[in-house]
């Protein structure tokens, strides 16, 4: 798992930088939220439709900051600027019932950002670059994977057809379920850099079927090295045929989790989600992200 990045932020454009640090993508018509002091809850992001009912998705900001007792938060509206003062007054109205100091809220359009606090408004937008600020700059330089979007996460957990070829072909000639053998392949691939082939990916496909090799394939599994089995979970779904693809799915969302990942956590649950079949271990998921649970509460299980 890469290592904490300390950010020290001073102005809103630093703050404008650190969410796709944060998040791992630029956001777009959301509303992010970022717990206060750094460390003391957790940091969220909603989706802010056209039309959207600004008090309910606010109330799914302000749960999860209740629910940990953070003190404080910063909120950043991704949205067109003449629209932001409506919203970030309903966004206020709902943390100050639930007992919530905003310490910040600032607008941002992508080009051009305005404050929000009622106090601050009244200027003229002001320009920024979130691509060329030298905190995003610095995050990238160190390894960390910003994309420009929500959209390109998505993709990023999309089918490879070629991929997804060959694992069919492999799949009529693979060896039966063994939670031992699932455990062995992800320790030796992990440790190693290296991918699976076709062969054991399918192997890997039709185990996590059974509940027994699916526990195997997460339930031991440290946070500070979920980060590298999440990467190879995100190859195994890229390959996975369709009608297999719920479980390896969940799988991956469970271990994005517990690497920080909650926007690819998210994206995987999409994907199992899709297929129709229903899978425990994605309910479960589920219910870690829609409670804000933090992966700091994690200890391995098997």
């Amino acid at each position: 798992m890469t290592a904490p990045m300390p950010l020290t932020v001073t102005t809103p454009e630093d703050l404008l930088a650190c969410v796709p640090i944060c998040l791992g993508f630029v956001p777009e018509a959301s509303v992010v939220m970022l717990s206060m002091p750094a460390g003391a809850g957790p940091h969220a992001r909603v989706d802010l439709p056209p039309g959207a009912d600004v008090a309910e998705l606010a109330e799914c900001l302000v749960r999860p900051a209740v629910q940990h007792r953070v003190g404080g938060v910063v909120l950043c509206l991704y949205t067109d600027l003449p629209d932001a003062p409506a919203v970030a007054d309903q966004l206020l109205e709902s943390f100050t019932t639930g007992g919530v100091e905003v310490i910040q809220l600032i607008a941002a359009d992508g080009r051009c950002w305005l404050p929000m606090l009622p106090q601050q408004r009244g200027g003229p937008p002001r320009e920024y670059d979130v691509h060329s600020h030298p905190l995003l700059v610095r995050a990238v330089v160190e390894g960390r994977v910003v994309l420009s979007s929500r959209r390109e996460l998505e993709a990023s957990v999309q089918s490879d057809p070629d991929a997804v070829r060959q694992v069919a072909e492999a799949l009529q000639r693979v060896a039966p379920p063994d939670p031992g053998w699932v455990r062995e392949t992800l320790t030796r691939h992990v440790r190693a850099g290296t991918s699976p082939g076709p062969a054991e990916l399918a192997r890997l496909v039709c185990s996590v079927l059974d509940p027994a090799c699916r526990d195997a394939a997460w339930g031991w599994v440290r946070r500070d090295e979920a980060r590298r089995h999440a990467e190879l979970w995100l190859a195994v779904v890229r390959a996975t045929p369709a009608p297999f693809l719920a479980a390896p799915a969940a799988v991956l969302a469970l271990l994005a989790w517990l690497s920080g990942d909650g926007a690819l956590a998210w994206c995987a649950l999409d994907r199992a989600r899709e297929t129709g079949v229903r899978c425990t271990l994605a309910d479960l998921v589920e219910d870690l992200l829609n409670g804000a649970v933090s992966p700091m509460q994690w200890r391995p299980v098997v």
